[in-house]
């Protein structure tokens, strides 16, 4: 007798073929992420569910908004690391941040104040309404100084889709590119969605992140994970999150 209704698809450990996750908002109530610790250890489970064995979260450093430092940012990771084992699967968790590209940027690296990730990686990310004039300069000065920069979700800077020589430059520079997981299934719109097939074609995009920051993503994450003909286009790229430490 058949049943009437159908198996729902397994998607434990979709995403095995990444490991580690480099961009995410899971720190407790530090930014627009994860609002407190039940919700940072109920999206951390579900991540590993999925298939990430290590998350470096990246909590927002945007001076107007979120004026985060080392000392805000390790006591929510101290009280995130204490659920380990406990409320939270036992894999490496660590944290470094998601800079927005301002003004107090530049004092914040000549004050060695940056919280880098793996080889001195840094997560730089910029406005979505129009193009930082200081971008490329920042991200020579990251280079001289032995820092390894990271613009996360190009495809989501609309305004750059008909100026891809802006990516191909940034490349040329030394700033490695980041998309949104997301992005691919056409959660930030279509223009995001088509950016993002393009880098992947060209071969400009060099790591995939979450941006997880609350439910709605991880819902979207698991109907993309659903997806067989997306997640196969997807596992054939040759992405770096696994040489991230």
């Amino acid at each position: 007798m058949f049943s009437l209704f159908k198996k729902k698809k397994s998607i434990k450990n979709t995403f095995e073929f990444l490991g580690t996750d480099m961009h995410s908002h899971l720190l407790p109530a530090v930014d627009d992420g994860s609002d407190s610790i039940v919700t940072s250890s109920f999206l951390i489970s579900e991540l590993a569910e999925l298939g990430f064995n290590k998350l470096i979260t990246t909590p927002h450093i945007y001076t107007d908004f979120y004026k985060n430092s080392r000392e805000t940012l390790e006591p929510a990771f101290q009280e995130l690391k204490s659920q380990i084992g406990k409320s939270i699967p036992d894999i490496p968790i660590s944290y470094s941040a998601e800079y927005f590209l301002d003004t107090f940027f530049e004092e914040k690296l000549k004050n060695k104040e940056l919280i880098p990730f793996g080889d001195k990686h840094i997560l730089l990310e910029i406005s979505f309404v129009g193009y930082s004039p200081i971008l490329e300069q920042t991200v020579f000065d990251l280079v001289m100084q032995g820092y390894k920069p990271i613009l996360a979700h190009p495809e989501r800077y609309t305004y750059l889709g008909k100026s891809f020589n802006t990516f191909r430059k940034l490349r040329e520079l030394g700033c490695e590119l980041q998309l949104n997981i997301n992005s691919l299934g056409g959660y930030y719109g279509k223009a995001s969605e088509e950016i993002a097939r393009q880098l992947m074609e060209e071969k400009l995009v060099s790591y995939l992140g979450t941006d997880m920051h609350n439910e709605r993503h991880l819902d979207f994450l698991k109907k993309m994970a659903r997806n067989s003909r997306l997640m196969k286009e997807i596992r054939a790229y040759e992405w770096q999150n696994s040489e991230l430490y």
